[in-house]
């Protein structure tokens, strides 16, 4: 019995063994094996990296198309933006034109009739003058002449005072 159950174990080693060895190595070489299982592996690298140099160029104009529609984005507003600026600077140095320019004929007219002016005062002022140089001549005489009396009298009193002390 004891052969027997030896027997059957061998077998059952001996089969498993065998089917394990079918399972695991294929190829009879395995030297074959290994190379193959190294250009597998080669090919799928070479396909992952493709596959992401692909995915990497897609991302990369992507990112391009991006910025270039940014930039073109950013140029139109500036531009526009440019454009209101100088709009409002014509604007503005009309404007400012068209008030210096008015500015201007109101002072030309203020002076033109400044100048109506005098010219007319210019004919009246020595008939004026001649008649205001006599009066002023009169109204200083008559000032003199007061002061002049008061004084006089102011002195005569003074002294006028001392004497009744003294007397």
């Amino acid at each position: 019995m004891n052969a027997m159950k030896t027997a059957m174990a061998i077998a059952l080693v001996a089969g498993t063994t065998s089917a394990m060895a079918a399972e695991a190595a294929p190829a009879a070489n395995p030297l074959a094996q290994v190379k193959a299982d190294a250009v597998k592996t080669a090919s799928a690298v070479k396909t992952n990296t493709a596959a992401a140099a692909k995915k990497a160029a897609a991302k990369t104009v992507a990112v391009k198309d991006a910025t270039v529609k940014t930039a073109v984005n950013v140029k139109d507003a500036a531009a526009a933006e440019t454009a209101e600026v100088k709009d409002a600077a014509v604007k503005t140095a009309v404007d400012v034109k068209d008030a210096a320019a008015a500015k201007t004929a109101e002072v030309k007219d203020a002076v033109a009739a400044k100048a109506e002016a005098v010219e007319a005062a210019e004919v009246k002022a020595p008939v004026m003058t001649a008649e205001a140089q006599k009066a002023c001549a009169e109204t200083c005489a008559e000032k003199t002449a007061e002061a002049a009396k008061a004084q006089t009298e102011e002195k005569k009193g003074f002294f006028s005072w001392f004497k009744k002390k003294a007397a």
